[in-house]
């Protein structure tokens, strides 16, 4: 499958975080009763499952949103128009999206459960296992782009690094939900059980409040560097050469800057939850930079932009 990744977006980890805030968070357990008959005799049977406790906001309307809110508080070239632009960098979101089936059903399974197995870590870990399959390529993405640009190492090198920093999310995430919801199934009663699903939703919710603050920050500097080198609406996504004379250095720094910070506080955020990734942290971040190091040694004809 080609997977849609370009400077101005990721493909799945674009609405990640609020997917799982709707598979994780926004619902609660109920108690389903029916009454079946086996061998000519009734019996009542009691099953446990998930309602969501609201409507899950379109990813159209989510989308928009979020490019809204970005494009309000960046400087927008002369050569393009503001709402022009935020319906065809939506559009093209919404676009990647209709094509992932895959995550929709994961998310939409949850709800379907009857609670065999472990619905809830069986989400989280797809939406991880999916992503640490696609790690490497995300940096040949970025490294691909280095290439074709002047802008410092430190700006792609920052990038990769959110990779990093969500991927520790995601493993915090599986580590809370596979013992929330362990209490929950040996829990006595379903008020107990309710309990215990509630206190992991306590849990989870300041994590990914946290990353998606994060990811704002991270699309906000993609899509200024992205609009900034972009001639025309066709090379939105794909610009020939990224100049960093072609952007505001003063305004590119402190958005820079700001991206740094909040990924700074995220990573210091996961720390509390998981001590450890301190050492892990600084292992990968060497990790990180050694790999992108190789990988733009390489002529851009033996990066792949496919993944299947």
């Amino acid at each position: 499958m080609e997977v849609s990744l370009t400077l101005s977006g990721l493909s799945s980890i674009e609405y990640g975080g609020s997917a799982l805030r709707y598979g994780l968070v926004d619902i609660r357990p109920v108690e389903v009763s029916a009454t079946i008959k086996r061998f000519g005799m009734k019996f009542r049977r009691i099953t446990r499952t998930f309602e969501h406790l609201k409507p899950m906001q379109s990813f159209a309307d989510m989308v928009t949103f979020q490019n809204e809110a970005i494009l309000g508080t960046i400087e927008i070239p002369k050569w393009f128009d503001a709402a022009k632009l935020i319906k065809i960098l939506s559009e093209h979101s919404i676009e990647s999206y209709e094509k992932d089936t895959e995550w929709k059903k994961a998310v939409e399974d949850v709800r379907q459960s009857d609670h065999k197995g472990k619905p809830l870590l069986s989400l989280i870990q797809f939406a991880k296992n999916r992503f640490e399959s696609r790690r490497d390529y995300y940096v040949e993405i970025e490294a691909e782009r280095f290439l074709r640009s002047n802008l410092p190492l430190s700006f792609y090198n920052k990038l990769v690094i959110f990779d990093n920093t969500y991927n520790d999310f995601l493993g915090i995430m599986e580590n809370k939900v596979r013992m929330h919801e362990f209490l929950a199934s040996c829990a006595r009663n379903f008020e107990m059980y309710k309990k215990r699903i509630t206190q992991m939703q306590v849990s989870l919710s300041p994590i990914i409040d946290k990353i998606d603050e994060c990811f704002f920050s991270y699309v906000r500097l993609k899509r200024y560097v992205s609009i900034w080198n972009a001639r025309d609406y066709g090379e939105l996504f794909d610009p020939k050469f990224l100049d960093i004379k072609n952007v505001d250095f003063g305004e590119f720094q402190g958005i820079f800057n700001e991206y740094n910070g909040k990924l700074r506080e995220t990573k210091e955020t996961l720390l509390r939850y998981d001590p450890k990734l301190l050492h892990q942290g600084i292992d990968s971040k060497e990790q990180t930079t050694r790999m992108f190091s190789n990988m733009v040694m390489l002529p851009s004809k033996s990066l792949t932009l496919k993944a299947d």
